[in-house]
């Protein structure tokens, strides 16, 4: 079929089309990159929904000036190379448009992988600029391609969420609540708390009477409660909140109930896009919003390039490996099914225990 890209309606995200594009002549140092597969999860209507605010708009530019191009994560081929070190047949991971190709400017070039140069990234976060080479990731695995591409973005920022946590003393609370318990990012960081938590703070998986069991079977809250459960919380114990749903009515509803106890509210994502922004009146410490690129560097910076691989790849493979037990992966084909399914996670009718994958 012809080239084509899922393009959105920045005003209004829920109109979204299949348009069609036309392949760029490569100029010097530009890399084709046919993409072959890439995950679509609540975490792509996070991007979409903080687009404009968060910049990730301006990651792949769209065919006018109100339109978007999704990021999506996933894996692609070189079909066309004007870089000498860099040959067409390989296979490279990273950050890409829900399309079915990226032309980037390659740059930076290791064995490990190169990073996209264009002007137009410059000023974007460092992190979604690098591509991997496949050949050259000791963890690549081609049977597990899945499972990076759906869950180790959202791992890796459960991951830097935990040790945010941990590094804090737990911002002095004996509770956290992380809403969208059955989330992907949140059941991520719920992982990384079970293996390590040395402030102690209960950990409460917060979720909707239709998701309870699927939470309580993951076995990794040490609580679980629902969200008509709210007005009925204990008081007296300090808590933070870790707001991966980001619905204002539960947003308030915890703020009023939890007001004297809270000490923190991180907003990580916002899975209820439609009515996510926090009221300004919430009693207590108000929302702050956790980037997970600056996490990263901050980490890097402390620990050094090797020093963070070694800390987060072996709790991110012990993850990985797990995954199967509790999520079902489903592979769909082709630009209809992206906008198909697009549609269906915005809609909010795409189940948290199915891992979606597109082959472009």
């Amino acid at each position: 079929m012809p080239a084509w890209a899922l393009e959105i309606d920045k005003a209004d995200i829920r109109k979204a089309e299949i348009i069609e594009v036309h392949p760029e002549t490569l100029g010097e140092g530009e890399v084709r990159l046919k993409l072959d597969r890439f995950a679509l999860t609540a975490n792509n209507i996070t991007y979409a929904a903080f687009g404009e605010v968060m910049r990730y708009w301006d990651f792949f530019p769209a065919s006018a000036s109100n339109k978007g191009r999704l990021p999506v994560w996933g894996f692609a081929e070189i079909t066309e190379s004007r870089h000498p070190a860099l040959g067409v047949g390989e296979r490279v991971y990273g950050y890409f448009p829900a399309a079915s190709e990226l032309v980037v400017q390659a740059d930076k070039i290791t064995p490990a992988g190169f990073i996209d140069v264009s002007a137009h990234r410059a000023e974007l976060a460092a992190p979604y600029n690098r591509y991997v080479r496949c050949a050259g990731d000791a963890a690549y695995s081609a049977s597990h391609e899945a499972e990076q591409m759906v869950l180790q973005p959202l791992f890796l920022t459960g991951w830097l969420l935990a040790r945010y946590l941990n590094a804090e003393k737990g911002f002095g609370a004996e509770q956290v609540f992380l809403t969208s318990a059955s989330s992907k990012t949140a059941i991520g960081m719920a992982k990384c708390l079970r293996d390590e938590n040395p402030a102690g703070v209960e950990v409460v998986g917060l979720t909707s009477q239709g998701s309870r069991d699927f939470v309580e079977r993951l076995g990794l809250y040490d609580r679980v409660v629902t969200y008509a459960d709210i007005p009925e919380l204990s008081l007296g114990t300090a808590s933070a909140i870790v707001d991966f749903a980001g619905n204002a009515d539960i947003n308030r509803a915890l703020h009023q109930r939890l007001a004297r106890d809270l000490t923190v509210n991180i907003r990580v994502g916002g899975a209820h896009w439609e009515d996510s922004t926090p009221a300004p009146d919430l009693p207590g410490p108000k929302p702050s919003f956790f980037f997970a690129p600056d996490h990263v560097q901050r980490v890097i910076a402390e620990l050094g390039a090797g020093g963070f691989q070694s800390a987060y790849g072996q709790s991110w493979l012990d993850f990985a490996g797990r995954a199967k037990s509790w999520l079902t992966f489903r592979e769909f084909n082709g630009a209809d099914a992206c906008l198909d399914i697009y549609n269906k996670l915005i809609a909010g009718d795409a189940m948290a225990r199915d891992g979606l994958v597109i082959s472009a």
